[in-house]
């Protein structure tokens, strides 16, 4: 296939059903983010450096710890994409391109890669529609922010958007629709995606937006005290970097290897204590030029009537989102039994150590716990603390937020709970608590090529798997994942209803799809658990929609 840098050779491949697919693994989108080019934001590639390149496997991610084996792996050129695409019938060619689905991976932005070990696209491509996966810098390689010495931060997102300008550029070669691309994500890839939402730089180049466990919104997205950070990561390699020239100059000539492994030692107490262990984050961009992805804080942005265009977006949580987080949890279950001012959001607005944020905990402690505490009777229950800390609580005032405030722009709002066997997340960390754990719902939409694992079509899980490939490629089709063209999805899911900016707080009512064996819908999930918070936030902040920065 010809492309704007040279000729892209790939290869043929069988689906699950028996048809063929092409794929083009590792092509660069960027010159090596290396030497000069570390930490700044990513520079388009004119040419490749072979007449046809190979593309048959992949090439390089993001220099990281693999999450589940724990070994380095990677490298600073990093900077590829991978494309898929179902193969024309020769005998039929269909003359109409087919809508595109870009996705971005999570991983905390400290680890992950668009690559098929976790992300390989079969059962989308099933549905009609062609598929791109994508590397971009992690840690601090992609999100250091030092803007006297011109590191104005986010290049990890500023490698996301320039791979979206190249499928702009050239993915009608591979029978993809550059007018029709929906950008996808998980986790810190959703909360990407949600950046770029609300982007105006990034808004040209995509016109469907899921964003799966993340918004930007969420406490564990934005960087804080981000120059600070830098200071600390050069210190740690150099005490006497003492300017900011320094201080460039030492994250210059340091060892990649150390960069990397310096990062959580950046952390503050208080990052540690509330388990939120990501060091190099996205950040509010001081200057503002043409490729600056963040210029408002993101509550702010949010809070602007009709900053987003006619892009509807689709977003959810699993049901069971914290039980990740008992991985480490479980091992300390007295220090959350002892202190659960910890859990304590940081959008209260009440003084961490305070006498009133003591109080506050205690109120946590007897909501979920009651007179039981936190003990090995009731990790369920500080598995559910979790989920409604780290994802529930901020996404229903993100979805609160878009209803009041983002008139132009549809919102399906779905709660995935199935627990079934393609819960690999779950089944990979042999975690027991009931419910669909973080990231558990990816591979009802991937397949897992390094879990070596798969389930019948007419399985229980199978179906779900149909399911969830046939509401996501709807919605990348249509705008709507239950369009009246298709009779073969049992419900309608019905978009959250907008209402006016000021409208009381009870007027929003939070419609959603539970995505479970079946589908149904429903209003408000978690009712009781986010009317809770809705209180603390009432009594603290005066209302659920005034989040302290």
């Amino acid at each position: 296939v010809k492309v704007e840098q040279g000729t892209v050779c790939g290869v043929k491949e069988i689906l699950p059903d028996g048809g063929v697919f092409h794929a083009f693994r590792g092509i660069p989108y960027a010159k090596p983010p290396m030497g000069e080019l570390r930490f700044r934001a990513p520079q388009p590639l004119e040419r490749f450096s072979y007449p046809v390149l190979d593309c048959s496997k992949e090439r390089d991610v993001s220099f990281s710890r693999n999450m589940f084996t724990q070994e380095l792996e990677g490298s600073e050129d990093c900077l590829h994409l991978n494309v898929y695409t179902p193969a024309q019938d020769p005998d039929r060619p269909d003359p109409s391109r087919l809508p595109v689905m870009v996705f971005i991976h999570g991983g905390a932005f400290m680890f992950g890669s668009g690559n098929s070990d976790c992300y390989s696209p079969e059962y989308l491509l099933q549905e009609g529609v062609v598929v791109v996966t994508l590397n971009y810098r992690l840690g601090s390689l992609g999100f250091l922010h030092l803007p006297s010495q011109g590191i104005e931060g986010n290049a990890g997102l500023k490698d996301q958007l320039l791979a979206l300008k190249w499928v702009h550029q050239n993915i009608a070669q591979f029978g993809g629709n550059p007018t029709n691309v929906t950008l996808f994500g998980e986790s810190a890839g959703a909360a990407s995606v949600h950046l770029h939402l609300l982007s105006p730089v990034s808004q040209p180049y995509f016109h469907k937006a899921i964003c799966q466990s993340g918004v930007s919104v969420m406490e564990w997205v934005m960087q804080r005290d981000s120059v600070e950070r830098t200071r600390t990561l050069a210190r740690l390699l150099d005490p006497e970097a003492k300017t900011d020239e320094q201080v460039y100059r030492t994250l210059m000539a340091a060892n990649h290897v150390e960069l990397m492994g310096l990062m959580v030692s950046t952390l503050s107490a208080d990052e540690k204590r509330r388990g939120l262990p990501m060091p190099f984050k996205p950040v509010v961009e001081e200057s503002v030029g043409p490729d600056t992805i963040v210029a408002v804080h993101p509550i702010v942005a949010m809070q602007q009537p009709d900053r987003l265009p006619e892009i509807p977006i689709m977003m959810g949580n699993n049901n069971g989102e914290g039980i990740i987080m008992m991985l480490d949890a479980s091992k300390k279950l007295d220090l959350y039994d002892n202190d659960m001012a910890r859990m304590v959001p940081r959008s209260v607005n009440v003084a961490p150590e305070s006498p009133a944020c003591e109080q506050l905990g205690n109120e946590i402690k007897q909501f979920y716990f009651g007179t039981n505490g936190v003990n090995e009777a009731t990790v369920n229950q500080l598995a559910d603390l979790m989920t409604d800390y780290h994802f529930g609580i901020l996404a229903n005032t993100c979805a609160e937020l878009h209803a009041r405030y983002q008139h132009r722009s549809p919102m399906f709002f779905y709660d995935f709970s199935y627990d079934g066997e393609l819960n690999m997340y779950k089944r990979l960390l042999q975690l027991k608590i009931p419910g669909a754990c973080h990231a558990d719902e990816l591979s009802y939409l991937f397949k897992m090529r390094l879990a070596d694992f798969d389930v019948g079509q007419d399985t229980p899980a199978g179906r779900v798997r149909r399911t969830m490939c046939r509401l996501w490629t709807n919605f990348a089709k249509y705008g709507n994942p239950t369009p009246a063209i298709d009779d073969r999805l049992a419900c309608r899911w019905e978009p959250v209803d907008k209402i006016d900016a000021r409208a009381p707080a009870d007027a929003f009512q939070l419609k959603y799809l539970d995505i479970g064996a079946e589908l149904k819908m429903g209003v408000n999930p978690a009712k009781e658990r986010i009317d809770f918070w809705r209180g603390v936030y009432r009594k603290w902040n005066e209302t659920f929609l005034k989040v302290k920065l």
